[in-house]
């Protein structure tokens, strides 16, 4: 008779995988067509022990579970996909800056994941987008090596970090910053913005409310190819004079051509740059990223005398 210990056999079996996968560097899936080749170096250690549902399970979450359909994959670098996402039901809906849930078939694990769209593009297309970052993440996994057009998945929204202003109360300026793909939630919260300052322009053609506030974003991520928006936010900043951005790269070198892109991380000097474009005294301040990065920008925001009750953030793990 022999007794297997089934947990060192489990770990032994682990530990030989990683090691082969360390020398081939490259990790491939013979399990079906639905599998696509992930290079190892490129796969993101999630750091936190707990999963999304426990780590937000005090977070206001809505009722509604809403069916999804993936209708497009677009790659924004090697190592972020985005999901374009028809959700049908038209009591779905949320703020910028929120999360969702996301319920995948075969996927044990539930993700989450912020929206990088605006809530405004969900009501007039019924389409939501995610930019989803590669890592072990069973979620985010599924999003990078199976995922396809036409799969569906459950989607429930939640978060209380979100940009939402009501027309009966003073509008105030903005301050985004951002690291890493903590862009999603602020570059969701910044077209809104946009949304509705055009539809005051359009419906009112008072212009001098629109033009006294403005949006200053600075997104720091660790070289060029993960700065994902900066098309979209050149092309933004050709067409809103109150909304101003800059780019830092902290780990590669930056061309002589990417004028609006800065070797290094945001530094003290660079916030205070960003509130003399802005009225500091009705500046909010949102940021969004990892936690060192978070702590930080907040540290910098109140030496430059912004009232902590104006600095709102979300962590990512």
């Amino acid at each position: 008779c022999i007794v297997i210990d089934l947990k060192k056999t489990c770990d032994s079996m682990s530990a030989l995988l990683s090691y082969i996968l360390a020398l081939t560097n490259t990790a491939r899936f013979s399990a079906g067509s639905r599998f696509k080749s992930i290079q190892v170096s490129k796969i993101r250690k999630m750091t936190s022990g707990t999963d999304h549902l426990t780590r937000t399970a005090d977070i206001t979450r809505q009722k509604v579970t809403a069916t999804a359909e993936i209708q497009k994959i677009e790659d924004l670098s090697s190592t972020v996909k985005r999901l374009y996402l028809h959700v049908p039901d038209q009591d779905f809906s949320f703020k910028a800056g929120q999360w969702i849930d996301m319920i995948i078939p075969g996927v044990e694990k539930v993700g989450g994941f912020s929206m990088c769209s605006s809530p405004n593009l969900l009501v007039k297309t019924r389409i939501l987008q995610l930019a989803i970052k590669l890592s072990d993440h069973p979620p985010a996994y599924w999003v990078h090596t199976q995922c396809q057009v036409g799969d569906l998945v459950k989607l429930k929204v939640g978060g209380d970090f979100y940009y939402d202003p009501q027309p009966h109360i003073e509008n105030n300026d903005l301050l985004l910053l951002a690291g890493g793909v903590g862009i999603n939630p602020l570059y969701s919260m910044l077209q809104h913005f946009m949304d509705l300052h055009t539809c005051r322009e359009n419906s009112s053609g008072d212009l001098s409310a629109t033009k006294s506030q403005g949006v200053v974003l600075l997104h720091s991520a660790r070289n060029t190819e993960e700065l994902i928006f900066k098309k979209e936010l050149r092309n933004i900043s050709h067409c809103f004079d109150n909304i101003i951005f800059k780019l830092y790269s902290t780990g590669e070198l930056v061309s002589d051509t990417e004028k609006q892109i800065k070797e290094g991380r945001i530094q003290l000097t660079d916030i205070q740059w960003a509130l003399s474009a802005l009225d500091k005294k009705k500046t909010n301040v949102y940021i969004c990223g990892p936690m060192p990065f978070i702590e930080t920008m907040k540290s910098f925001c109140v030496s430059s005398d912004i009232q902590e009750s104006r600095i709102f953030f979300e962590k990512w793990w």
